[in-house]
């Protein structure tokens, strides 16, 4: 009687597990266009941010070349 709860309840535990599995998968299918969207952001945003940075670092280098502006 024992084994026979303990096979039911590893049977049950493995189907919850797999069920965890599937919808955690579905919930990253259904949030990729999103995750997309959102890395695109970041990569515009990071450009932007190396562009202004380059510009500082070559007014440091060369001040003699921003004189006046």
């Amino acid at each position: 009687m024992a084994a026979t709860k303990r096979v039911i309840e590893s049977v049950m535990f493995k189907l919850k597990l797999m069920g965890r599995s599937i919808l955690g998968l579905m919930r990253q299918v259904w949030l990729l266009p999103w995750s997309a969207s959102e890395a695109m952001k970041e990569r515009r945003r990071q450009t932007a941010l190396a562009a202004v940075e380059a510009e500082r670092l070559d007014r440091i280098r060369n001040p003699s070349d921003y004189r006046g502006k």
